[in-house]
């Protein structure tokens, strides 16, 4: 009789749903700059608005992100209704060929994520590393040799996202984006989310 149980203690979710076909307004009118940081590997188009989703065309997709947060929030982090989640921000980010983002991780937010408005096979992974300063199985010093990756032994590990696809993550969570090998632009609705009402048994907080 096998015995053997493993328990992914601790672990970091990563909630990915297909939303399937929604209604998508033509974003090519909003102003757009290119994000080029110096001495970092980012390249791409970003929206100048950082509140998209609060444009009336968005209504519907606004909607639809709060409904997978809510879903997220209560069924897989299991918070209570007392609670409530909220988007702060929001902005559209295009990828062409070649453009990437290097690692970086959302501020001032509680959850971060992604709606993606056209994905290819080639459009790049978004990639999630693991915290160096935590690194487990094995702490950062051992740089020990495996036969084969996984969920428990890797640093890093990509999923690669199709059209219609949303991702959410917590936003304290190291995040990168591939090169798109893609002559498809990849369009992406980035978003963070966070929490008022009032929470804490003891040192009861009531943020509004």
């Amino acid at each position: 009789m096998n015995t053997r149980q493993i328990f992914p203690l601790f672990s970091t979710p990563l909630y990915v749903n297909n939303v399937g076909d929604i209604a998508k307004p033509d974003l090519r009118y909003l102003d757009y700059t290119h994000l080029t940081p110096s001495g970092e590997s980012f390249n791409f188009l970003t929206s100048v608005d950082k509140n998209v989703l609060e444009r009336a065309e968005l209504a519907s997709i606004k909607q639809l992100i709060m409904h997978e947060i809510n879903f997220c929030a209560r069924e897989v982090y299991a918070v209570s209704t007392d609670v409530e989640f909220y988007i702060t921000n929001s902005w559209i980010n295009i990828y062409g060929r070649g453009d990437q983002a290097g690692a970086h991780m959302h501020h001032n937010s509680l959850l971060s994520g992604v709606l993606y408005l056209q994905a290819s096979e080639a459009g790049g992974q978004i990639v999630f590393h693991r915290d160096t300063q935590s690194q487990l199985p094995f702490p950062p010093v051992l740089d020990l040799d495996v036969v084969s990756h996984n969920i428990y032994n890797c640093k890093s590990w990509g999923y690669q996202p199709k059209t219609n696809d949303i991702c959410i993550f917590p936003s304290i969570v190291s995040h990168s984006v591939q090169p798109n090998n893609s002559d498809e632009g990849r369009w992406s609705l980035a978003f963070n989310v966070f929490v008022r009402g009032k929470f804490g048994a003891i040192h009861q907080l009531d943020l509004k």
